[in-house]
């Protein structure tokens, strides 16, 4: 979330490369954890095979899926604030006519 708000809703970021810099993102975020935890970012994607293990017998623990519903509502929610939090608390320069000691103000 934190990478989206920064490329995708801001206002001084460059729209081109949104779908490239939030893709290489979450590919590298899967490539990090998945193979070693088997953990999923997507809760559907986490919710098949749960529901098609528990139907063929397998041994799943539901109390763990909420971990992968809330846990993300909940980053999200605190990483676009906090992005919000930082993004406002500097004023970037509007051209590269700006001194530094204008920005530093």
């Amino acid at each position: 979330m934190f990478v989206i708000m920064g490329i995708a809703v801001d206002s001084r970021a460059p729209k081109e490369w949104g779908g490239l810099v939030i893709g290489l993102t979450l590919g590298g975020i899967i490539m990090m954890t998945a193979g070693p935890t088997g953990a999923s970012f997507n809760p559907a994607r986490t919710f098949g095979p749960y529901l098609v293990n528990s139907v063929l017998g397998g041994n799943i623990k539901w109390i763990e899926f909420p971990i992968y519903v809330i846990g993300p509502l909940i980053g999200a929610i605190t990483a676009a604030f906090t992005y919000r939090i930082i993004a406002s608390s500097r004023q970037l320069p509007l051209s590269n006519e700006t001194s530094h000691k204008e920005v530093v103000k």
